[in-house]
């Protein structure tokens, strides 16, 4: 019906085009003399005469398919596709645009060696690190956490594991999951009467998830020669809480002691990401290095060897005033270094 309308219109159009020409040809010819002959090429003819050599084509043409919509190309095409058609991606699953493993095999850069005879300051500190802090949650977070990171260690024997912090005495791996592990005394009952006739130790396996702190032990000095005041790292340990039989936390514990120096390799090949403070493309010895955390002053060298805590038993506020304290010597030291 389309067509035969579309054909219609053209004929009309055509035939009318051929009236208008041959009328401006008659009213030429009236106004010129007799006895002269123009060749004149009328190209409203030609036009017209295109024009029908086109709808004797169309006329010509076999008539389209009335079965699809003009407007098929532009629907969406609803058809599933077949999953023999599928090929499978091979390749290796990445978990996010930043997590690339660029720091495998990555080495930790020297200390520079320092002459003791050049040292003018000197000063121990321990700090603890809180890893429920926002700040240090890049030590705690899921599924790489430092503690894993450490166990993993340990079990393939790349650190050491010691029970002092003069790192004297070495523990086995064994012996660190026994010391992690919390305890939980049972009572054997004889099978036929049901009367208890002894108890045993039953260990519940150890969640590394489960360390909320951490703390460093440091060594604060000015090197003359250079003129900086220096922090160097010296150990590390998780501090776990101790628990009583009904559950309750009754205090806190150092299983074991790392010596920082040697955690340096497996640190520096570990990356670290946090996407709320822009950390990419670092590693968990990079984070130590820049003192990327947060801590708080537990413990100064003393003759006593006396904690804060112990000096002031209960209560926490004189605690934080005396860490403040610290850290505020320390900071009016280094600002007075090159005060002249």
């Amino acid at each position: 019906m389309k067509r035969n309308i579309i054909l219609a219109l053209l004929l009309v159009l055509a035939i009318g085009l051929g009236n208008v020409s041959e009328g401006q040809t008659t009213h030429k010819k009236k106004k010129k003399k007799k006895g002269k002959t123009e060749n004149i090429v009328n190209t409203d003819s030609i036009n017209a005469a295109r024009l029908q050599d086109s709808l004797a084509k169309i006329a010509s043409s076999p008539p389209p398919d009335t079965t699809h919509s003009i407007t098929d190309g532009l629907v969406a095409d609803t058809s599933y596709l077949s999953y023999a058609d599928l090929v499978l991606d091979t390749a290796r699953p990445v978990d996010g645009f930043y997590k690339q493993p660029i720091l495998r095999g990555a080495k930790p850069f020297a200390f520079p060696n320092e002459n003791k005879f050049n040292i003018k300051f000197y000063k121990r500190l321990w700090r603890t690190i809180d890893l429920t802090d926002s700040v240090n949650r890049i030590f705690s977070s899921p599924g790489n956490t430092l503690m894993a990171i450490i166990l993993d260690a340990l079990k393939s024997q790349k650190i050491v594991a010691y029970a002092d912090e003069g790192f004297t005495k070495a523990f086995s791996y064994a012996k660190v999951l026994k010391v992690l592990s919390d305890s939980t005394v049972v009572t054997d009952l004889d099978s036929l009467t049901g009367d208890p006739i002894g108890s045993h130790l039953v260990y519940v396996p150890f969640n590394p998830d489960s360390v909320t702190k951490l703390e460093i032990k440091e060594d604060i000095f000015v090197d003359k020669v250079r003129g900086r005041l220096i922090t160097r790292i010296i150990g590390l340990s998780p501090i776990k809480r101790v628990k009583s039989s009904a559950g309750d936390v009754i205090g806190e514990q150092h299983p074991f002691y790392l010596y920082f120096a040697q955690c340096r390799n497996v640190f520096a090949s570990r990356e670290v990401f946090d996407t709320q403070r822009d950390i990419y493309d670092m590693s968990f010895d990079d984070v130590f290095i820049l003192r990327n955390f947060k801590t708080q002053i537990v413990k100064e060298s003393n003759p006593a060897d006396l904690r804060i805590k112990d000096k002031y038993p209960n209560d926490e506020e004189k605690q934080k005033q005396e860490s403040d304290r610290i850290e505020r010597e320390l900071r009016n030291y280094k600002k007075n270094l090159w005060k002249y």
